[in-house]
């Protein structure tokens, strides 16, 4: 929050930016008291109406901190009700705390557009860190829906800034992680190696056992991308004794795919059943079609086609744009071969209408 908000006091000023800071730095049980705090200072009735609107959003990201979305939504629409009014540091709150909460809902698309209001009232913040956590927010959110030359440009920025202050350097390791994936999906491979090993060197990572799993399963899909089925398979079995780690399911997913692809049939039906079984428990519909398309190319190929072109509606319908272009060139070329021009060109065209997202990025370093 901005260090220089006029409030009508000096203890719900101090209140106020010990409750935001405590909701970002998700101390649950501090930002509840600070709340009930905040909430007796009102009260009183002597809060100017900016400081109310204020209070009112902090209290909206309160709510997206714990979860409780309706609440978070109503604040928002109050807030919003109140637009011909807004001053400018209102109206950047209100767009990334409605970009956080759409996020979290899983409303991806409206999110980035919220998060593309928020850019122009940046000048009227001062907290370089405020502005770093914005770029970062904003390009987890593009990198999600695959707008990958956009997403690495954001988290470039997030990056400067936060290597400028070595104690957020657990966000630094993040967001190097994030560029690198990045620069893999767009093949800029000596790139993404860079800030993957880099981030292996951060205490941060040194000292956290989960990180270093991050890095390692990124490290993975480098290499696999690459075509180093070894060096994947080396650090992407370093990843499946922690079967916590959120994206487990990607890691078996290509240690199966390796598999098969080198022949190894044994190891490639282990790592899809270990997958399948995870499902049961760990629901996914994306690996779920990805897992369908490679039992069904090395276990049933006669159900190689029709798996491929249902899966490609789904990832199509869902705006998974990697996916969507792999699997749409696949069927294209596979159509063409067969002389049906007519569905080559629709898979064409869906192929290449998703590689308008991916747009080469180059580093400004």
């Amino acid at each position: 929050m901005r260090s220089d908000v006029t409030f009508n006091s000096e203890e719900l000023k101090e209140l106020l930016n010990l409750w935001y800071m405590n909701i970002k730095l998700k101390k649950v049980q501090a930002a509840d008291k600070l709340k009930s705090e905040v909430s007796e200072q009102l009260a009183k009735g002597e809060a100017t109406d900016d400081v109310v609107k204020l209070a009112l959003l902090i209290h909206s990201r309160h709510h997206i901190l714990c979860k409780n979305y309706p609440e978070a939504d109503k604040l928002i629409r109050q807030v919003e009700g109140f637009s011909p009014y807004l001053k400018e540091e209102h109206l950047y709150y209100l767009h990334l705390f409605k970009g956080m909460y759409l996020y979290s809902t899983k409303d991806y698309y409206n999110a980035i557009e919220e998060y593309g209001q928020v850019e122009p009232y940046l000048c009227y913040i001062q907290d370089e860190i405020e502005k770093a956590e914005f770029f970062d927010l904003f390009a987890s959110a593009l990198y999600y829906l695959d707008y990958t030359n956009r997403s690495a440009i954001y988290a470039e920025k997030a990056i400067y800034i936060y290597q400028l202050y070595p104690t957020y350097e657990k966000k630094l390791t993040r967001m190097k992680n994030l560029i690198a994936l990045n620069y893999i999906d767009i093949g800029e491979y000596d790139l993404a190696e860079e800030y993957l090993h880099s981030s292996l060197q951060d205490t941060n990572t040194k000292h956290n056992i989960m990180v270093q799993v991050s890095v390692y399963h990124n490290l993975g899909i480098l290499y696999d991308r690459k075509g180093l089925n070894e060096a994947a398979k080396r650090y992407l079995s370093k990843v499946l004794e922690h079967k916590s780690f959120e994206n487990y399911l990607s890691t078996i997913f290509m240690l199966s795919d390796i598999s098969f692809r080198e022949e190894d049939h044994q190891s490639g039906v282990y790592y899809y059943k270990l997958g399948t079984n995870r499902l049961i428990s760990e629901p996914d519909k994306d690996y779920y079609w990805k897992f369908k398309i490679l039992h069904a190319k090395y276990i049933q190929p006669k159900h190689y086609i029709d798996t491929l072109s249902k899966a490609v509606d789904y990832f199509s319908t869902m705006h998974r744009v990697y996916e969507t272009q792999k699997y749409a060139d696949e069927l294209a070329n596979y159509y063409s071969n067969k002389r049906n021009f007519e569905k080559a060109n629709h898979f064409y065209r869906l192929a290449m209408g998703n590689l308008n997202n991916v747009v080469i990025f180059h580093s400004r370093r």
